[in-house]
C-alpha cells in the first residue's frame, strides 16, 4: 500500500513539476538530481538521509512560490521515510 501511494505521490510530482514554470535553473537542476536519488532509493531500497534532508529543505524553499509543488515534495519524504527508505 505505502509503495502504491509512493508511485501516485511522484506522479503527481512529476505533473506538477510540468505545470509550473520555474525560472531558477538552480533550482530546477536541484529538482532533477532529487528525483533521481528518490528512484534510485525506491529501487534500492535504501536509505539516503541527505538526499531526503535536502528534499525537506527545497520543499520549503518553494513553499512561497509553489505551495501545491511544496506539499507534494513534503508528502514524498513522508512516505519515503514510512517506508524506510
Amino acid at each position: 500500500m505505502e509503495t502504491s501511494q509512493l508511485q501516485k505521490l511522484l506522479l503527481q510530482l512529476h505533473q506538477e513539476l510540468s505545470d509550473h514554470q520555474i525560472d531558477d535553473a538552480q533550482v530546477q537542476a536541484q529538482l532533477q538530481i532529487l528525483l533521481k536519488d528518490i528512484d534510485r532509493q525506491i529501487h534500492n531500497k535504501v536509505e539516503d538521509a541527505a538526499a531526503n534532508s535536502q528534499l525537506s529543505d527545497l520543499a520549503i524553499e518553494l513553499e512561497a512560490e509553489f505551495p501545491r509543488l511544496s506539499s507534494t515534495l513534503r508528502e514524498v519524504t513522508d512516505q519515503l521515510s514510512k517506508l524506510g527508505i
